[in-house]
């Protein structure tokens, strides 16, 4: 691969960091209704904020190995 097709090693791809900060935005930030409203139904099985909670771990989670997949595929990482 040439170097015109390489991203430079200190440059993320745009959707990489688009989804990195939604996972901060994401995590940062859960449903402030369940604070005041004080109702959790369960959400498969699990009351509604450890199912959030679950759910953004599993968000984020999905955001870093993509993010490794990304750049190793463009041989980024060693």
């Amino acid at each position: 691969m040439t170097d015109l097709h390489k991203a430079s090693p200190n440059r993320r791809a745009p959707w990489i960091s688009a989804w990195f900060a939604l996972d901060a935005v994401v995590a940062l930030a859960p449903p402030l209704y369940w604070a005041v409203d004080g109702n959790t139904k369960p959400i498969l099985g699990l009351p509604a904020p450890v199912f959030y909670f679950v759910a953004v771990a599993i968000f984020i989670t999905a955001s870093i190995v993509a993010a490794y997949l990304a750049e190793s595929r463009n041989g980024e990482i060693g």
